[in-house]
């Protein structure tokens, strides 16, 4: 399986696919440091709500607009390769990528908190905003098969209106309600509430406010894992159906 990751990574070299692992973070820090009193508040809330979003549409439609539009997958549909192996490798990466970008992510807002906006961080541990960090990549892990699937099937301008509107409207509208387990998008701004007490729309939780519950918690990891697992497995069984055109 590794030989498989490895081949994909190759593709990828020297592509603005990789380049969006320090661009995408990089972006919402640009943003944070300009109202300061906030940077970890903002830092954080734009990441989730915005820009990984963007970035996990941006990066699985690059991925397959290299392949479909120079090779039309003829590189990969005409050699003696396993199609599912190939498709969950392109998963894989794409998981890499997102953990790469987080810990970027979380080590400038964690130097900025030591440094520079110290007497505006205090209320955030390490600790917190690490496990922050690690919750948002969980949360995140299915939007990956899905937007390779949506890549593949239907483009790189419906990945983005389905994953970015969907990312940004339902994180918002869906994760203050009763039925925000029913909505995917929701789960990582949910599960914000507790971990680092911020509101959906970047406001801070009051104490007593019952969104600040942590047993949203193993909720939304349970179902986050499970729906990754699920779409990796139905859309690897799809690809591994294809043909070349």
């Amino acid at each position: 399986m590794w030989n498989y990751i490895q081949a994909e990574s190759l593709k990828c070299r020297r592509t603005f696919a990789k380049a969006l692992i320090i661009l995408a973070p990089a972006l919402v820090l640009f943003h944070a440091v300009l109202t300061s009193i906030w940077f970890i508040t903002n830092g954080y809330n734009w990441w989730y709500v915005m820009i990984l979003p963007g970035f996990l549409s941006l990066v699985p439609a690059l991925m397959n607009q290299y392949e479909d539009k120079r090779l039309r997958y003829r590189a990969v549909f005409s050699l003696p390769v396993s199609l599912k192996k190939t498709w969950l490798a392109k998963i894989a990466l794409i998981g890499i990528y997102l953990v790469s970008a987080s810990i970027f992510h979380f080590a400038v807002l964690a130097l900025g908190k030591a440094t520079i906006y110290a007497k505006y961080a205090v209320s955030y541990s390490y600790g917190q905003m690490l496990a922050a960090s690690l919750v948002l990549i969980v949360t995140s892990l299915w939007q990956i098969p899905f937007c390779l699937f949506l890549a593949k099937k239907f483009g790189t301008m419906v990945t983005i209106l389905v994953n970015v509107l969907g990312g940004i409207a339902l994180n918002v509208l869906a994760a203050t309600e009763d039925f925000w387990w029913l909505c995917p998008y929701s789960w990582g701004s949910r599960l914000m509430c507790p971990v680092i007490h911020v509101m959906p729309n970047g406001l801070l939780a009051e104490q007593g406010n019952t969104l600040l519950n942590t047993s949203v918690i193993p909720v939304g990891i349970i179902l986050s894992i499970t729906l990754f697992v699920v779409l990796s497995i139905v859309t690897a069984n799809w690809f591994q159906k294809q043909e070349v055109r």
